[in-house]
């Protein structure tokens, strides 16, 4: 049976409290508020005020945890002080659930710019390998950023004016959406902070046990007829092989820690960043405002972080293979002068295609994750079995039809099939969540809204 997701609108109290805070936080008056995203994580808005100026609200789902939020606005001031790497600027936060609204966060809508998804493929190639040159930079700068784990940014606890500008800022759970959508985050998982990455991918593999377990323990699987039964018996059967391969590939996988020295140092990690998320002026398309969409950003080992862009490898029709070829020559220059993150970049093996893996959700993806599990522990130690993974994608097999249409229905990701990036909510382009297209307006009415002055929300 195919489930739909369903549409949970703000109501018009919402929008009102929304609209009252955005005032009262900046003293300014609001013209009109749109939706105009919402994920398993949280609901964005567009809001226009009355002085022509835009801003974009961020509300945390209330089922979420807080530090997913408190990660998202630390990672952006932590990025703001030790890098050139352009934000948004945050106008206003809040951290407390109590709040009418709940955790909550402001920012400045990027004014005048464009998303460079948007007008890349118009570019004349000298300023396509400017911005790629300059997304290089960016990630070398990320990478030189060195903490002491796996883990999120978190604001300090203790804020001051004696705070050292060079500490390193605490780090909390992962907020990666793996650990939280589909009824995880009221799941006791480790999350993190890991010390190793070793640690982490066993926490991964428990996780999707746990999850799992859960689904069926919750009643998912009561009585349906014998051959549905027998179904939802040999999925769970399924989930528990992958996941005990998983584990086996975490305990024979080489380079994961102190193995390899160079590559295990903790850096952030910006390998995901795209034109999806750049905002550049549209008469001047080399210059970069803002590099957006914080909200999962984390830190992990520099072999994961010092990638080639997911968005120039190849693609799997080929029709653009000629200038994604010049544009990774272009990527490769630019890092070649850190012969570490160059390396990484050169370095493609098991610890790879284990990250992928790791982030799936087995029960719902295992008839693709265990094929690939198996593919990959055949051929230990040494490199991973390449004739195994393009077998996985062979059109000639049910399993490679059905990971080609995943493909089509979720984009490109693990060994090429996760879910591609939304569009930011920070551009002119509203985000498109299939079952969230249609915008809903709250406009301020023809007379005032207050008559006297508002009462202040606790």
């Amino acid at each position: 049976m195919l489930v739909v997701p369903t549409l949970i609108l703000p109501r018009d109290d919402e929008l009102e409290v929304l609209g009252r805070t955005v005032e009262q936080s900046l003293g300014r008056s609001v013209q009109s508020i749109d939706v105009i995203g919402r994920d398993p994580l949280s609901r964005t808005f567009s809001v226009a005020m009355q002085d022509g100026n835009h801003l974009i609200a961020r509300i945390a789902d209330s089922h979420m945890p807080i530090g997913i939020m408190e990660s998202e606005i630390a990672t952006m001031k932590f990025v703001h002080e030790r890098t050139s790497i352009p934000v948004p600027k945050i106008l206003a936060y809040e951290l407390d659930q109590s709040h009418p609204l709940g955790a909550h966060i402001l920012l400045e809508k990027v004014s005048g710019g464009v998303r460079l998804d948007t007008i890349f493929d118009d570019l004349p190639a000298e300023v396509q390998d400017s911005l790629v040159t300059q997304l290089a930079h960016f990630m070398l700068e990320a990478s030189h950023l060195s903490f002491p784990a796996i883990g999120s940014i978190l604001l300090p606890q203790s804020p001051g004016p004696a705070t050292d500008p060079a500490a390193v800022p605490p780090l909390g759970p992962l907020t990666h959406p793996c650990f939280y959508v589909d009824g995880r985050n009221a799941l006791s998982l480790d999350r993190g902070p890991f010390p190793t990455a070793r640690a982490y991918f066993l926490a991964c593999a428990e996780r999707e046990r746990a999850a799992t377990r859960a689904l069926f323990a919750s009643g998912v699987g009561a009585p349906a007829g014998a051959e549905y039964q027998a179904l939802l018996a040999d999925t769970h059967a399924l989930v528990e092989r992958a996941v005990t391969l998983l584990i086996e590939l975490v305990r024979r996988c080489e380079g994961l820690d102190g193995a390899d020295a160079e590559l295990a140092r903790y850096s952030l990690d910006l390998h995901e960043l795209g034109p999806k998320n750049v905002i550049v002026a549209p008469d001047e398309p080399t210059r970069i405002l803002a590099v957006v969409d914080w909200q999962s950003a984390s830190v992990r080992p520099l072999w994961r972080c010092a990638r080639t862009p997911y968005w120039l490898l190849p693609s799997l029709v080929g029709d653009d293979d000629a200038r994604k070829q010049r544009l990774r020559s272009v990527f490769r220059a630019a890092v070649a002068g850190d012969p570490v993150f160059a390396r990484a970049v050169d370095t493609d093996d098991t610890r790879h295609a284990l990250d992928e893996v790791a982030e799936y959700d087995t029960f719902r993806d295992g008839f693709l994750v265990l094929p690939t599990l198996q593919s990959i522990l055949a051929t230990l130690p040494g490199e991973e079995d390449v004739d195994g993974l393009r077998k996985l994608l062979d059109p000639q097999t049910l399993v490679g039809r059905a990971a080609r249409i995943s493909l089509l229905t979720h984009g490109p990701g693990v060994l090429s099939l996760a879910t591609s990036t939304p569009g930011s909510p920070l551009s002119d382009s509203p985000v498109s969540f299939g079952w969230n297209r249609k915008l809903y307006r709250y406009s301020v009415p023809a007379t005032p809204r207050y008559s006297v002055p508002p009462t202040p929300i606790a």
